[in-house]
């Protein structure tokens, strides 16, 4: 098995035991919240890991340390190093309204490495929320309820909106709605977005 299959073995055995999980991988978070076309189209992420983590899956599918995946490993890393996050919903909690998302579709993974050969992974969750005239709200909390992984706190400088003049489009912090699985487990932040059309 290799060290990045071991690692999100290990994301499972922690989740088993979360009173006694702590962080063992570290990961900033920023997102796009895109709208186009009359709708929120959906929320872009762009998730730079920590250089143990890195690394190690760098390792795996970057041996040579060129910075550059070609579409077999991309797909391989997708499939080995990204695609079991489903199963814990990509680490994304989310609510449209008042109406919790249950399932999301993934579009756009793409890794890459910075300068400091950190690796990135930037992928999109695609929403289609009509614009309206009335204020409309979603709200989502990005944690790993196994603490295995920490996500760096939330501000409003890690968000960007792409929206033309015909958007009111609001960000806001606020504590999580979010409830914890498990007793004295920390609940992140939460970022709320606000939206109505503008006539």
């Amino acid at each position: 098995m290799n060290r990045s299959l071991a690692g999100l073995s290990l994301l499972l055995f922690v989740g088993i035991f979360p009173a006694l999980a702590h962080p063992h991988v570290f990961i900033n978070n920023q997102m796009t919240v895109l709208f186009e076309a009359g709708a929120l189209q959906g929320i872009s992420f762009q998730w730079t890991f920590d250089d143990m983590f890195s690394n190690m899956i760098l390792s795996d599918y970057d041996p040579k340390h060129t910075g550059q995946f070609d579409a077999a490993r991309i797909k391989a890393l997708k499939e080995g190093a990204f695609d079991n996050l489903e199963n814990y919903h990509y680490f994304v909690a989310m609510t449209i309204g008042t109406k919790p998302v249950t399932h999301f579709k993934i579009e756009r993974f793409t890794p890459s490495v910075t300068g400091t050969n950190k690796l990135v992974y930037s992928f999109f969750i695609p929403l289609r929320v009509a614009v309206q005239a009335k204020e409309q709200s979603i709200r989502l909390t990005v944690y790993d309820d196994t603490y295995f992984v920490a996500f760096d706190l939330l501000h409003l400088e890690d968000v960007t909106v792409t929206a033309g003049p015909d958007i009111a489009c609001d960000l806001a912090i606020e504590k999580t709605k979010v409830k914890p699985q498990w007793p004295g487990q920390y609940m992140p932040d939460q970022l709320v977005i606000r939206f109505k059309g503008i006539s």
